[in-house]
């Protein structure tokens, strides 16, 4: 074989290592950004069937501050009871379950048929509350690593999977390496856009489980700020009379 031949093979075998070391790197960085999100995950699969009470406070440029509480009745992330607390809203609903979901407002007939998307007030909407879990409606690739808020995080991009419909397509997410808590999500639209970035504050334990207990959410499209405090959440059966809306508009409860 002459010099020129046998060079012309080693560069070739060169390239191959290099193109199967490439795969065996996606694939390992795959898999690890699939344990990381199992891990975070946790918390939301221990409250996947709940009750919780939620403290919320919005602020917006040129309107009046808010601040309501709110019962919450959460059942996997397909039904949620939305119950309102407040002096002005009391006997409210949102009732979510599967993709429809309807407005009961207090003394009326018919519920107000609306989008999944629906806003409860200021920039918190439906979605915060229905548990996604990443894993299930979400592939991830590790991006890179980054300090936030003083804590070594990794940094995921999570698009949505084929067959999945989750609120927002992609979402770019902050966990942290210690405890693989989620500190950090910033919801991508289409385009590429910021919609709104939630910061998880603070964590702690409500009735023997962790879970966050304060959560900040900065809308990007409407521009505010809301804060959201657990103030209670417990493990519950819950029946499913509870997500539905019966004949005449009433809740089923």
């Amino acid at each position: 074989m002459s010099d020129r031949r046998l060079a012309a093979g080693l560069v070739a075998l060169a390239l191959a290592l290099l193109v199967l070391l490439a795969a065996a790197a996606a694939r390992g960085e795959a898999g690890d950004a699939a344990a990381i999100l199992v891990r975070a995950d946790a918390p939301r699969a221990a409250l996947s069937e709940a009750r919780m009470r939620l403290r919320v406070s919005t602020s917006r440029p040129g309107a009046e501050a808010f601040t309501g509480e709110f019962e919450v009745f959460v059942k996997g992330a397909e039904k949620i009871r939305i119950e309102f607390l407040a002096p002005g809203d009391r006997g409210k609903l949102l009732i979510v379950n599967g993709k429809d979901a309807w407005l009961v407002m207090p003394g009326t007939k018919n519920p107000i048929k609306v989008p999944r998307s629906h806003r409860v007030t200021g920039g918190f909407a439906v979605a915060d509350v229905a548990r996604t879990r990443f894993v299930d409606d979400y592939d991830a690739v590790v991006e890179r690593g980054e300090t936030f808020a003083g804590r070594a995080c990794d940094v995921l991009r999570l698009t949505g999977k084929k067959g999945r419909d989750p609120a927002f397509p992609v979402l770019r997410v902050w966990i942290d390496r210690a405890e693989g808590r989620t500190r950090k999500v910033v919801f991508l639209l289409p385009s590429g856009r910021t919609a709104r970035e939630a910061t998880f504050d603070t964590w702690g334990w409500l009735r023997g489980v962790a879970t966050v207990t304060q959560m900040t959410i900065v809308d990007a499209l409407r521009p505010g700020t809301t804060v959201v405090e657990y103030l209670d959440a417990e493990k519950a059966s819950l029946d499913d009379a509870l997500f539905q809306v019966v004949a005449g508009g009433g809740p089923g409860r």
